[in-house]
């Protein structure tokens, strides 16, 4: 039965995920595209991933048979003053893509940062890959600037597009 004919729950990422998660995203660092990484994540590199406290937050699409996405929001950076910010990335099973799972791991992430007091959420994309600006545009995200020829894929140089997405004021 296909993923869009499941019961489909968003829920929290535990440990047990950890193997899964690195599943998925290494199908995208074989492939290429979407990351600029060349070596497989592990499940414990994952599982250390999963355990940071907030205001990082991972969520997983589960169909109760498999997990067929993931998600994070991840500290932009340890400085005091981006205590308000995060990075945002969804991956999902090749299967998994077109069916909505994209946008359910989105909204979660969107009530994660709104849950957790987040002003700013950054995206940064390979800037050919118009499926996921697309996704990005559809869910409230805005460009905000192009990085030429930042990084290096497949003997070339790449560009990576950064998008933002706002959410309500922090004044803590």
């Amino acid at each position: 039965m296909p993923p869009s004919e499941m019961l489909l729950r968003i829920r929290h990422a535990e440990e047990t995920d950890a193997q899964r998660i690195a599943e998925i995203y290494n199908h995208y660092v074989d492939v290429g595209g979407a990351t600029f990484d060349r070596v497989h994540l592990t499940s414990e590199m994952v599982g250390k991933r999963i355990k940071q406290k907030v205001p990082d937050g991972w969520y997983v699409a589960d169909t109760g048979q498999s997990l067929v996405g993931w998600a994070s929001a991840r500290r932009y950076s340890d400085r005091a003053g981006y205590r308000f910010s995060c990075e945002t990335a969804i991956y999902l099973a090749p299967d998994a893509r077109g069916l909505r799972i994209g946008a359910r791991l989105q909204q979660r992430i969107d009530q994660h940062c709104l849950d957790c007091n987040l002003h700013h959420a950054v995206a940064r994309i390979i800037a050919d890959n118009q499926a996921s600006l697309s996704f990005h545009y559809r869910h409230g995200y805005e460009m905000v600037g192009i990085q030429k020829e930042i990084g290096r894929m497949h003997d070339r140089w790449v560009d990576v597009a950064i998008l933002q997405k706002l959410f309500r004021s922090s004044d803590t």
